[in-house]
């Protein structure tokens, strides 16, 4: 940071130092004004949205949060801290505020003390046994965290620390790099190989504490930077004197090689037949904690290879705390609690106690992200009670079969594709974009990666990478010599995609982001070939052979060697779902190829922080991805709210197992084999709000869900006057309080609806349950009516508001019975661009209801909140059917003025609740394997 820079951040907090009330974006933008206007060195200037970043991290705008759930564990952390130096702590604090000096460190201070806090003591003596489970986003910054906790955990005691980083080589190499620079100070591959000492990251910094990594960075064509046991016996470092790290792969022989070396240690004794070290503190962080480590067998007894091992190596000492991170953490949940103590294995000819099995017993900790993550909650509008649209990054690939198939099997998999279809092509263009605003925007030595993800092969691999990279040389030539025709597409697809979205962007971001703005043509023309002569693409399989290959830049992608930013467009299958970070990730083009739910959850490598680009972001995907991936999302926020409301009432991680095991998402998104040897779950509704997000646009659901509307309000007939609510003198809520169950029950059952969280019978068998048990006092139902003169039809989608056509009339929709007419106003929800093909209506946009139609049965009101809402609906034990009519033109159905017909049901929160049982069975197309893969990490675990 420049001193001036210095000076201005010391104004800055001088002048918000006496500001009384809530220091928010707006005020951080007037103060800035303020210092800018002072001139403080006459005709220098310093970076005004730089500044802007900083103070966000400085004042924790828009910080995340932590939650967590804990047995009995008694705090320590507070009491012990005047006895610990934070000495590597200080020195990773003052690399990572210097390296960027917006990183929000004091939240990574508190959040990493909590999870320290829920370690064991090291200095406790006797046996003890942590077991622990941090939950992130997928791709928001754990590998920071966990760095911050190995250095806070080390300066408390702990003596041995081991990082299983995932289940691939390039991986577990890009964490030791990480571990390297954040925690050891010193490049590990040099230290190890050469006995050099080359200082890097925190290594700058003076601290006493000598640390020692057993493995390192270095690699040649594989795995040689891992543990291995002559590298260790050379080394000839003391375990429990000096800290010892340790960055392994998830793989058998690279974990029974460690169990086996720790076994011979001189502190090692024989206890019941089984090695044991005593009194070495070890962590153990397992990251990507759902990948290999679970143990999905149908019997305690049987026990896949990398769990076994996992348990073994915690059980070989007798003072150990475990932690997995992960982002899908539905699998670790259905882990038993149950294990056969007595159950041994055989490694290098030693008999071993295998142990208790992985399940977080003692804690799980959720870390929600600030509000610059970008996440499903903003690209799908998920759990939105503002008047903001889903993130417009989404583009729909339609035209890809052929060249590339919708399932590469046996019959066409030497059938390579020999062009590219056109959707890629306007993908490469978009990356070519992306990376020439971003020059414009002062982040032309930053990464920029892009993501290609359609086949699993090696050689489809291959084929495709040649294909990106003469179809790039084109574009590059093309751009070098004025080629009009190219700059012609590239100024339209500027113009018609890249100004609409920024637009978008810049409406509907809940965040303040000051380098996210709209240039001229000229300005994005004038930058081009500086921006395509640094791209490059690379071919990501585990091939190291280039002699049957296409396709020879198959080198590592290694960021840290280009400090004037690597731009990259990364073609890959497996290794690219699970590996590498792609820094700068801005353009995925990503087709369904293999488990939907594995690939789906791990598509979400697109997520995270984009700090002044996610307007450049795109996501390239079928409809069906879309879809999927919204239905995945949908049920994993679900459970998260869960999980945040376990916390409050103090609840335990064996309740958030249990509540997970009876939530109806687990029929959407889990795997048959991750369910606890059961197949059926007792599903739970208490204190959630179900929403119809897709509904069907055949005639005949539509007619049909009308006819269930059009019953039901002949059985219950019109409310009388005073609950007949208006607004601008029309009818805004039909309200029927305290309503027999049977009609609400007989219209969710007559209802067609194909949604996977949706079945018939589900919600009535659950409502009649807890009234035979009286857990809920009464039952509301409030038909919603659209009190608009006129709606606007967004029949293109996304129409930015400049291009939007004038409004149009409202649909209403006369509703007779007994000799009574009405006319009801449809409620317009208008299907975004990327799903139009789609053979459902897809609602995103605040899905159906809205914060006032949500408290329209309560006796008190005007809450601001869901979460408030939620809480009076559990104090007054009400449930809520929400219908509405929405208008058919929002799903660009022209030819019919029949409503389509959606609802929102709000359940109360119910302590002693009657759960209904159902069989869990998979969604068609979830968990079925569709292509085969030749080039998978995994394989190479067992």
């Amino acid at each position: 940071m420049s001193n001036l820079l210095e000076t201005a951040r010391a104004i800055s907090h001088s002048l918000l130092s006496i500001y009384q009330e809530e220091i928010t974006d707006d005020v951080l933008l007037n103060v800035i004004e303020k210092v800018k206007a002072m001139n403080i060195i006459e005709n220098e200037y310093f970076d005004v949205n730089e500044l802007f970043e900083i103070l966000q991290a400085d004042f924790s705008i828009g910080k995340g949060e932590i939650t967590m759930l804990s047995d009995d564990i008694t705090p320590w952390l507070k009491d012990e801290k005047t006895n610990i130096e934070f000495e590597l702590w200080n020195r990773y604090k003052l690399d990572m505020k210097k390296n960027d000096p917006s990183f929000p460190i004091d939240d990574l201070d508190d959040f990493t003390d909590k999870i320290l806090d829920k370690c064991e003591n090291p200095k406790k003596p006797g046996s003890w046994d942590r077991r622990g489970m941090v939950v992130g986003h997928v791709q928001s910054g754990k590998t920071s965290n966990y760095v911050g906790l190995i250095n806070k955990a080390t300066d408390a005691g702990y003596k041995v620390i081991i990082v299983i980083a995932g289940t691939i080589s390039s991986l577990r190499r890009q964490t030791q790099e990480r571990i390297d620079s954040g925690y050891i100070g010193r490049n590990s591959s040099a230290f190890i190989r050469d006995n050099e000492n080359k200082i890097v990251g925190v290594g700058k910094y003076k601290a006493d504490t000598d640390i020692y990594s057993l493995t390192s960075s270095y690699y040649k064509s594989g795995d040689e930077g891992d543990f291995n046991q002559s590298v260790a016996n050379r080394l000839n470092i003391p375990i429990g004197k000096n800290p010892v790290i340790f960055v392994i792969k998830k793989n058998k022989s690279i974990l029974e090689n460690l169990i086996d070396w720790f076994s011979k240690d001189i502190n090692a004794k024989i206890v019941d037949g089984s090695p044991k070290l005593f009194d070495v503190p070890v962590l153990v962080i397992d990251d990507e904690a759902d990948a290999a480590s679970v143990n999905a067998t149908k019997t305690i007894e049987e026990i896949k290879t990398i769990n076994k091992l996992i348990r073994t190596l915690l059980n070989l000492f007798n003072q150990n705390t475990f932690i997995g991170y992960t982002a899908t953490p539905y699998a670790n949940l259905f882990i038993p609690q149950e294990y056969n103590e007595e159950i041994t294995t055989t490694v290098k000819h030693k008999k071993y106690k295998i142990g208790e099995d992985l399940f977080p017993r003692d804690f799980i900790i959720n870390l929600k992200a600030p509000t610059n993550y970008i996440g499903a909650a903003k690209v799908f509008g998920l759990n939105n009670t503002e008047e903001k649209e889903p993130l417009d990054i989404f583009r729909v690939i339609d035209d890809y079969d052929p060249p590339f198939f919708k399932v590469v099997n046996k019959n066409n998999k030497n059938d390579l594709p020999e062009y590219l279809p056109q959707s890629l092509e306007k993908a490469i263009k978009s990356f070519i974009l992306t990376c020439t605003i971003r020059r414009l925007r002062g982040q032309e030595n930053k990464h920029n990666s892009m993501l290609i993800h359609v086949a699993l092969l090696v050689k489809w691999i291959d084929c495709v990478a040649f294909l990106v990279n003469q179809k790039l040389k084109i574009y590059a030539n093309a751009i070098k010599s004025d080629d009009e025709q190219l700059l012609k597409e590239l100024e339209e697809l500027y113009n018609d995609d890249f100004v609409s979205t920024t637009e978008n962007i810049l409406q509907n971001i809940d965040y303040k982001d000051n380098r996210i703005k709209q240039h001229s043509w000229n300005e994005v023309k004038s930058e081009l070939k500086n921006a395509v002569s640094k791209i490059e693409v690379r071919s990501v399989h585990g091939t190291k052979s280039t002699s049957n290959l296409e396709y020879h830049n198959i080198d590592e992608i290694d960021y840290n060697r280009h400090e004037k930013g690597l731009s990259v467009i990364a073609v890959g299958g497996s290794r690219l779902s699970r590996g590498i970070t792609l820094e700068g990730l801005s353009v995925s083009y990503y087709l369904r190829t293999t488990k939907m739910y594995d690939s789906l959850m791990q598509m979400g490598r697109w997520f995270g922080y984009r700090p002044g680009y996610i307007d450049l972001c795109r996501l390239y995907t079928t409809e069906q991805i879309f879809e999927w991936f919204n239905h995945i999302t949908m049920a994993t926020e679900e459970m998260r709210n869960d999980f945040d409301q376990l916390t409050v009432t103090h609840q335990r991680p064996k309740d958030f197992k249990l509540k997970v095991r009876n939530h109806e998402g687990l029929m959407t998104i889990t795997s048959l084999a991750k369910l606890n040897f059961s197949t059926t779950i007792h599903i739970s509704f208490s204190g959630t709000n179900r929403q119809t997000y897709q509904l069907n646009k055949n005639k005949s659901s539509i007619d049909n869900n009308f006819n269930a509307l059009k019953n039901l309000i002949s059985t219950i007939g019109f409310p009388e006057s005073k609950n007949r609510i208006k607004s601008r003198e029309k009818i805004r809520y039909l309200f029927y309080p305290k309503q027999n169950i049977e009609p609400i029950c007989d219209f969710l059952d007559n209802l067609r609806i194909e949604q996977p969280n949706i079945k018939n019978g589900m919600f009535s068998d659950y409502i009649k349950a807890q009234f035979k048990e009286k857990n809920i006092s009464e039952w509301s139902i409030c038909i919603v009516s659209n009190t608009d003169e006129e709606v606007f039809i967004d029949y293109e989608g996304n129409t930015s508001r400049d291009k939007r056509k004038p409004n149009e009339k409202i649909l209403l929709v006369p509703i007779n019975t007994k000799n009574e007419n009405l006319n009801l106003g449809c409620s317009i929800r208008n299907q975004r661009k990327e799903s139009l093909g789609s053979d459902y209506y897809i609602i995103s946009k605040n899905q159906i209801d809205s914060l006032s139609d949500r408290q329209i049965d309560l006796t008190v009101s005007n809450f601001k909140t869901a979460e408030e809402i939620k809480k009076q609906r559990a104090l007054e034990k009400k449930g809520l059917l929400l219908i509405y009519l929405l208008d058919p033109r929002g799903a660009r159905i022209t030819n019919s003025n029949t409503p389509i017909i959606g609802y929102s049901l709000h359940f109360p929160t119910i302590d002693k609740e009657e759960k209904v049982s159902y069989t869990a069975t998979l969604n068609k197309g979830f968990d079925e394997e569709l292509q085969e893969d030749d080039d998978s990490p995994i394989n190479d675990n067992d």
